[in-house]
């Protein structure tokens, strides 16, 4: 099992980020029933966070959001629950960058749901027990 993180989901969505085709294709990988992807609740929030940060409207980002579920089923949605909770709080002690909460929510739903790496680019996410591949 693996996780997709936020950057892959951005990468999907902006044509002009450089690891777009990339990106893409695991986008596709996931609505295509891939059985072994599945995308964090945590990675969903912090894209919307990042969206509302850069300025896109509440029309825009339900756009995005809307075709976003068309892609992804529901059983492939990781959910934050208090035993990912509690997992991202113990990770928070190792986290001190700017973006940890979020690390920490991501890393901490896939070591929950026993993940074995997370399709990231973020070499910190192994500092916090994670491998990554992209």
């Amino acid at each position: 099992m693996k996780i997709v993180d936020t950057v892959v989901l951005i990468g999907y969505i902006n044509p002009s980020y450089p690891l777009n085709e990339r990106a893409t294709e695991y986008i596709l990988n996931v609505s295509e029933l891939e059985d072994d992807l599945f995308i964090p609740s945590a990675s969903l929030m912090e894209l919307d966070l990042e969206f509302k940060t850069h300025g896109l409207s509440d029309h825009q980002r339900a756009e995005i959001h809307s075709k976003l579920a068309r892609l992804f089923p529901a059983d492939v949605i990781l959910p934050i629950s208090p035993a990912v909770l509690r997992k991202a709080a113990e990770l928070s002690q190792r986290a001190h960058w700017r973006g940890a909460y979020f690390d920490s929510l991501i890393v901490a739903t896939g070591l929950e749901y026993h993940a074995e790496s997370a399709i990231s680019t973020d070499r910190r996410f192994t500092d916090l027990g994670l491998k990554i591949s992209f």
